[in-house]
């Protein structure tokens, strides 16, 4: 019996230090810097996107097909926001309009910021440069 109560106890305690830690991470990570400007993927298999972002909106342009994806912005929490696709300027792709991004921030740098994007296909990672 007081084996079990010692490892319960052992449990509850790992388990409530795992979470404080998630916690004070969550509180340290200030994605004030990176919630505006131009920024462009770190993974160059992404093509040479351009994002400039303001508080409330998104375009992002492909400098070599010139096509431009128009989103509004709504940020839920200081380093969580979602992207909705308003207007693609090449009808071809009109697919995506409508469409609702997630995005977390997950990291902050001297040059960016990493990223999970939520779409239907799922989670990916990215990582931005600010330009």
């Amino acid at each position: 019996m007081n084996k079990v109560i010692l490892i319960s106890l052992l449990a509850f305690i790992t388990i409530s230090c795992k979470q404080n830690k998630k916690d004070d991470l969550v509180e340290v990570l200030d994605c004030s810097s990176v919630k505006t400007g131009t920024f462009k993927y770190a993974n160059e298999a992404y093509g040479e996107w351009i994002i400039t972002r303001t508080d409330s909106t998104s375009i992002e342009t492909s400098p070599s097909t010139e096509m431009k994806i128009y989103s509004t912005v709504n940020w839920i929490s200081d380093c969580e926001y979602e992207l909705h696709i308003e207007d693609v300027d090449k009808n071809d792709n009109m697919n995506v309009v409508n469409e609702t991004l997630r995005v977390v921030i997950t990291d902050v740098t001297d040059y960016g910021y990493k990223c999970i994007s939520y779409t239907n296909d799922g989670p990916e990672e990215f990582e931005m440069i600010r330009i």
